[in-house]
């Protein structure tokens, strides 16, 4: 099969098939809908998905494949606050995000959830 358009006509992620992908596999793992993956993809034959095969997933592009997702902090939001809502500690948010050595984190801020904790 050949390979997708450039990557930067996808509005999402590029994910490669790997051995045993399914498409349900691929949207449980990047959070969206088989249908919305469906869309992005027109010319791939989703039903017959070869090793190799790359999919526009839909959504943001991901700094590390599957492992975070980002969050804008909002007006009145502390860390603690964010930590509880994400169901992980301030800790594991400092991890991933230098920006939070400081207490207070400006509205519109962009923080990586780890949905692995």
């Amino acid at each position: 099969m050949p390979r997708m358009m450039q990557t930067n006509s996808c509005k999402g992620t590029v994910y490669v098939v790997k051995e045993k992908d399914s498409l349900y596999k691929i949207a449980k793992a990047h959070g969206v809908r088989v249908k919305d993956i469906m869309r992005q993809n027109p010319f791939v034959n989703v039903y017959n998905l070869q090793i190799g095969d790359e999919l526009c997933v839909p959504g943001f592009t991901n700094v590390i494949e599957g492992a975070f997702v980002p969050y804008v902090v909002k007006k009145g939001e502390t860390i603690l606050d964010i930590a509880k809502m994400h169901k992980t500690t301030v800790e594991n948010l400092a991890k991933s995000n230098k920006k939070i050595r400081e207490l207070t984190l400006p509205v519109g801020t962009v923080l990586l959830i780890d949905k692995a904790k």
